[in-house]
Order: C-alpha cells, then sequence, then structure tokens
C-alpha cells in the first residue's frame, strides 16, 4: 500500500509497523488517495515505480517520501511468531527434534534466499528488512508512530500537520519479544541486520541481561 498527496507526500507501507493505522489516517487527509493499479493491488509493497506509473502527472516530484520502520529484535519475532505454523516451520522442527529459535527460522530464510517460499508476505527481501529504503528520505519509528509521523507532516506544504492514529492489529500469540530471544539469536540478529540497527537509530542488543 501507498498514500499520495500531490504535491506533499508519498508513503509507503511496510507490514507490522502500524501500516495500517497509518494508511487509514493519512487517507482522512483531503487529497491524499491510494494509487491502485487497474489490473491488481499493490498489496503491502508498492514502490515508488508502481506509484509513479499510477500517479503520471499527479506526482510532481516534490513529494516527501517516508516509510516506517521498527526495531528490528520486535520484528523479526512478530514474524517468527506469524509464520510459526508454516509448513517449512513444522519440517524444520521435525529436522531439529525441538522448537525452532529465531536463529532457526533466520537461517533457513537465508539458505532458502526466496522469502515467498518461506510466508506469504515478503518481510525481508535480499538480505535486507526494509526494502523501502532507498526511495524513502524520512523513516518514522513504530515505537514513536504518533509523534514521528505529525513531525514529518509538519515538514510537508498542504497537510494538516497531524494525522491521529488509531491502532489496528496487533500479532495475535506474540508475547514480548525478548523472550523469544537466546545469546545466539542476539549475535545472530547483530551479525545479519547490522545495517538496520544501525541506520534506523536502535541500539544493539546483547543479551536479555544488558536491556536491564
Amino acid at each position: 500500500m501507498a498514500v499520495v498527496l500531490p504535491g506533499s507526500f508519498v508513503y509507503l507501507a511496510h507490514p507490522s509497523t502500524g501500516s495500517t493505522a497509518t494508511t487509514t489516517a493519512l487517507l482522512k487527509i483531503e487529497g491524499a488517495f491510494m494509487p491502485l493499479d487497474k489490473r491488481r493491488t499493490f498489496g503491502h509493497h508498492a514502490s515508488m515505480k508502481q506509484v509513479m506509473s499510477v500517479c503520471g502527472d499527479q506526482f510532481t516530484g516534490a513529494e516527501v517520501i517516508f516509510t516506517a520502520v521498527r526495531n528490528p529484535y520486535d520484528a523479526l519475532a512478530s514474524w517468527f511468531v506469524l509464520n510459526d505454523n508454516h509448513f517449512q516451520m513444522r519440517h524444520l522442527e521435525q529436522v531439529l527434534q525441538r522448537p525452532p529459535r529465531i536463529k532457526d527460522f533466520l537461517d533457513v530464510w537465508r539458505q532458502m534466499d526466496q522469502m515467498e517460499q518461506l510466508t506469504a508476505e515478503p518481510w525481508l527481501r535480499a538480505g535486507r528488512m526494509f526494502y523501502h529504503v532507498d526511495a524513502a528520505r524520512e523513516f518514522i519509528h513504530q515505537e514513536n508512530l504518533q509523534h514521528e509521523l505529525d513531525a514529518v507532516l509538519r515538514k510537508v506544504p498542504k497537510s494538516p500537520g497531524r494525522a491521529p492514529l488509531r491502532r489496528e492489529h496487533v500479532t495475535q500469540g506474540k508475547d514480548h519479544w525478548t523472550t523469544y530471544y537466546s545469546d545466539a539469536d542476539y549475535a545472530y540478529v547483530n551479525e545479519h541486520f547490522r545495517d538496520e540497527i544501525v541506520k534506523f537509530g536502535y541500539q544493539f542488543v546483547w543479551s536479555n541481561d544488558s536491556l536491564a
């Protein structure tokens, strides 16, 4: 999904970052719309190329392009839980003869190299967690979504400066993300998602004890 207010902003949605609430709020702004291809919808993964192909002359090129990001440790825990019943995870449990952990889940994904084979939603692409980073110029953090969304809107013309959010979805069956991590899981995420942790201003976590 994407939301465009011509001459003002382009919001590129990414799943599990408050995208449904953000999209709903932005569509209430006068003149904002969701670009839709006549043949199919773009789902959560509309790219700037797709947005531009639909918007045509409505897209001025002056828009502020932004997306939302999330604490990588928390995001990976959510995707791990959402894939708990996938056939690849059940097979992995049989091979390991124990319940898979986050490191196991991510290791299988990396070996397969095609996220679509592991989940119904391509949250991870080409070794990267948030694949709108090349297009977006502003990033808002899911953990501080309302404040940072409003800060972006105050920067751009033709917007009300605020878009009240309402929480839409909660990952069912998910405990606090720290409960899914061992020291080995933290080490794996720190190694493979170092760029995301640094780029988006999150702190490295080495163990649950280090959070105290």
